[in-house]
């Protein structure tokens, strides 16, 4: 690890789903619940290869590989479904990833924080109002009010907008290769926090900045806004 500088960042933009909340299982549990009701087994290890994308891409994901996955369940149904189981464990026994309050905590009022996530505004509102941080962020937008999700850069594109910022002023935080790759591909600056599973993934390797947990990200507002930054690539 060095010292390095790269663009000034003026504003943050978080992933939600595995970074900022431990919902990865939650969404796991729910769609195999819900899917093996309809006809498609699931493991964690199965879900793993749909992780960062939007519910609805998940559904129809699967159902192009598997045929006798929900033949007669239109999607949208599959997707309530799914919605709504999560919605309920979220509510009741979500759980903070490592270092996210006091990361959001320490960096809010300091410099402009902005939400881009993949779930449905429902669940990022259910996800954020149950860790208590709804407040802390200027923009919240979700990718299922883009025409794409992630991995196109779509959401990242439209929240540093949201935040009057250009992307390469804007740092992501990201858990996921599909999230990586969203916000590389939007021109920021991507530092990835990523599940034990996906730490050598080659995407999360073309991360500007990779991390163990959140825990480790020392860095303040000052110093973001110099262009100061500890890289690892």
């Amino acid at each position: 690890m060095y010292q390095s500088t790269a663009e000034p960042i003026q504003g943050i933009v978080f992933d939600m789903d595995g970074l900022l909340i431990d919902s990865e299982p939650i969404w796991q549990d729910s769609e195999i619940q819900v899917f093996g009701g309809h006809g498609l087994k699931l493991s964690r290890s199965d879900c793993m290869q749909t992780m960062g994308l939007r519910i609805d891409e998940v559904v129809e994901y699967w159902k192009t590989r598997v045929p006798t996955f929900g033949p007669d369940m239109p999607n949208q149904r599959l997707v309530a479904e799914v919605l709504s189981e999560v919605k309920q464990r979220i509510e009741n026994y979500g759980e903070p990833m490592p270092g996210a309050l006091e990361l959001l905590n320490r960096l809010s009022g300091s410099i402009p924080l902005a939400l881009a996530s993949s779930s449905y505004p429902e669940i990022i509102d259910a996800a954020l109002k149950r860790l208590g941080v709804k407040h802390l962020f200027e923009v919240i937008h979700s990718a299922q009010m883009e025409k794409r999700g992630k991995p196109a850069p779509d959401v990242y594109l439209t929240a540093c907008r949201m935040l009057n910022l250009k992307t390469q002023n804007c740092l992501a935080l990201e858990d996921s290769p599909g999230g990586v790759q969203s916000a590389l591909a939007a021109g920021m600056t991507v530092l990835a926090v990523p599940d034990d599973s996906h730490k050598n993934h080659p995407v999360i390797q073309k991360a500007h900045l990779r991390l163990n947990s959140l825990l480790e990200f020392n860095w303040d507002a000052d110093q973001l806004k110099q262009g100061q930054w500890i890289s690892n690539a």
